[in-house]
């Protein structure tokens, strides 16, 4: 019975560990600053909806956490039945179970989120060769790569409905 809690915990953990391999934005530091800063954004602007279209950016939430929830109870099988095999008594044996018992959240949530962490940066370093090859193509050298803060991504956000109802409201008369 004990155990069923247990996994119940566990399989809440793995779940709410943010086993996402959502690649982080990134924005370019050219190696000269372009003479034409409206042109380049526009040009920036264009190459990350061109990226956006044609890489799989979503999280993969679920094949992350199944992955590595295999990887894991692959590991901490392994662990316990090389534990049990070592002790010769009863026990020893249960005492062997019980520390794979514990150490099996451990491995499952190690595991979720290595492999979710591996397939994320592969998801980055694609993002980052395919934006800086659409640069270079118009031109702009990228020397590096800066993490975008959540509100510099959310101002590049495209306007919403009601964004654009509040930007074209005419104004309200005063006094």
């Amino acid at each position: 019975m004990p155990s069923r809690g247990l996994l119940a915990v566990t399989a809440g953990a793995v779940l709410v560990a943010g086993c996402s391999s959502k690649p982080r934005n990134f924005a370019p530091v050219l190696t000269a600053a372009p003479t034409d800063a409206q042109a380049y954004e526009a040009q920036w602007l264009t190459c990350r909806e061109q990226v956006r279209v044609t890489t799989k950016n979503g999280s993969e939430r679920g094949a992350s956490a199944l992955g590595g929830v295999a990887a894991g109870a692959g590991g901490a099988a392994a662990v316990g039945a090389a534990t049990a095999g070592t002790y010769a008594t009863y026990a020893g044996a249960a005492a062997a179970l019980g520390a794979t018992i514990i150490a099996a959240p451990v491995a499952l949530i190690g595991g979720a989120w290595g492999i979710s962490k591996i397939k994320k940066t592969k998801k980055e370093k694609r993002i980052k060769a395919a934006t800086a090859d659409c640069l270079a193509k118009a031109g702009y050298s990228v020397e590096k790569w800066r993490v975008m803060k959540k509100r510099e991504v959310r101002a590049l956000a495209p306007p919403t409905a009601s964004n654009v109802e509040a930007q074209t409201a005419p104004a309200s008369p005063e006094g």
